[in-house]
């Protein structure tokens, strides 16, 4: 049995504190303020992602950290965010995945004012439309590479479509049987090529030679 080797020195570990809230201030819808149908809790809610949210109002919190600042489960949150987006605070924007993302949720300051509009006006994207950005911008680069490779095999290999060349309009060293034999294989143009870069009085392995070094 295979003994098991420690290392000569302890790891080192280091432990770091978790860094205190910095958020000093959130900015609130004015017309919360005078809304006499949001509770306390509501309107606490409200503020505690406010002050998750960016410039354009947009907040990927989950509701579990906005529970831990009102002191409730997950569930109560859920009821009150909930209430919040019927009364036309909240709005949600992209919908996340359990156990890894959280819901993209909008903060309503101005309904004229649309989430895409407030995101141009900011220039502060959420993480899923960066990913959106960046899926589709790979695909394209995709596409892109996919049109280039079809268009140099296209170049460089040409199927022959039945046209057929005299053996004596090209070369004299070929008989009648290896220039068709060659046809089969490429294109009147691209043999005409290999047979001159094979050079004058060239036989057959000279030309395929040519070949194989033009069809690279």
């Amino acid at each position: 049995m295979d003994k098991i080797k420690l290392p000569a020195r302890k790891p080192r570990i280091i432990l770091k504190e978790q860094l205190p809230d910095q958020r000093k201030f959130c900015v609130v819808p004015m017309r919360a303020v005078n809304d006499a149908t949001l509770t306390k809790m509501q309107l606490r809610t409200l503020l505690a992602f406010c002050s998750y949210s960016n410039r354009s109002g947009v907040t990927w919190v989950s509701l579990k950290r906005i529970g831990e600042h009102l002191g409730i489960g997950v569930n109560r949150t859920a009821v009150h965010t909930r209430a919040l987006i019927a009364k036309g605070y909240i709005k949600i924007l992209y919908k996340g995945f359990a156990g890894q993302r959280a819901h993209t949720r909008q903060i309503i300051y101005d309904v004229s004012i649309s989430a895409n509009d407030a995101i141009a006006i900011t220039g502060e994207k959420p993480p899923f439309m960066i990913e959106q950005e960046n899926r589709q911008l790979n695909q394209l680069l995709k596409e892109k590479t996919m049109q280039k490779r079809g268009r140099k095999k296209k170049a460089t290999v040409t199927v022959n479509t039945g046209n057929n060349l005299e053996p004596g309009q090209i070369s004299n060293s070929l008989d009648e049987n290896q220039m068709k034999e060659l046809q089969r294989i490429v294109s009147p143009d691209v043999l005409a090529a290999a047979i001159q870069q094979a050079g004058p009085g060239a036989d057959m392995a000279a030309v395929e030679r040519a070949l194989q070094r033009m069809l690279m």
